[in-house]
Formats: C-alpha cells, sequence, structure tokens
C-alpha cells in the first residue's frame, strides 16, 4: 500500500477528536491516500 506522506503531513487526526472529526478525517483518507483501505471497525456504521 502506498502512502500519500504529502497529504498525512498536511492533515493529522486531532488529539482527542469527537467521532464527527474522526468519520471526516477517514472519509477524506480512503480519498486521498491508498496506505489504507479500510475504516476502524468502531467506524464502519457511519460509511
Amino acid at each position: 500500500m502506498k502512502i500519500n506522506a504529502e497529504w498525512h503531513g498536511k492533515n493529522k487526526m486531532p488529539k482527542n477528536p469527537t467521532v464527527a472529526q474522526r468519520i471526516n478525517w477517514h472519509r477524506k483518507h480512503l480519498k486521498y491516500c491508498a496506505c489504507r483501505t479500510d475504516v476502524p471497525e468502531s467506524l464502519k456504521n457511519f460509511f
């Protein structure tokens, strides 16, 4: 899996993120980076 280091550098997960922040981050991550193809189990209901 290829990591988009530029995207990761500009899009850090906030410390102590809310569920909404986590969902938003993972949605963007799936779109812009190929280092991971799945979403954490705890967030799958939101996708």
